[in-house]
């Protein structure tokens, strides 16, 4: 069960991260609701996922960092007026004026392209679950 959290966790935060290099590479996407669907529905996941690895003993620091992380609003390189949870668990595809797409767009603008915190928070627990993987995968062996 623990590696199945493990893995579902790591699994969100990899698409979190695409869907981010995505944004990066094509910044007029913050304008196309269906990929704002996507993010929004690939930020609530990892919520979700996050949530459920509390009650890992092994994952509880990992699943805190990411709930603060999504769940805290930004106040560097801007303002953020909204979380990135409640942007996401708001998104209406009908409301193309959505505090997602602002809040997405304001990265873009304000976070001088790959140095925006919240990501280089998410992309430090990515690495942390990949090294908790390859331990328990050692162990395994090992035993």
């Amino acid at each position: 069960m623990k590696q199945e959290i493990i893995d579902k966790l790591r699994t969100d935060l990899h698409t979190l991260h695409d869907d981010w290099e995505m944004l990066l590479s094509q910044d007029t996407i913050a304008n196309d609701p269906k990929f704002l669907e996507k993010i929004a529905e690939d930020i609530q996941k990892l919520d979700a996922d996050a949530t459920l690895a509390l009650g890992t003993t092994k994952l509880k620091e990992q699943a805190e960092v990411v709930h603060f992380a999504l769940s805290t609003p930004w106040g560097a390189p801007f303002i953020g007026e909204t979380t990135l949870i409640d942007a996401a668990r708001s998104y209406d595809i009908k409301n193309p004026d959505s505090p997602l797409k602002h809040l997405l767009s304001a990265f873009i603008q304000y976070g001088h392209r790959r140095k925006v915190p919240l990501f280089h928070v998410l992309d430090d627990i990515t690495d942390e679950l990949d090294n908790v993987s390859k331990s328990s995968f050692k162990n395994k062996l090992t035993n």
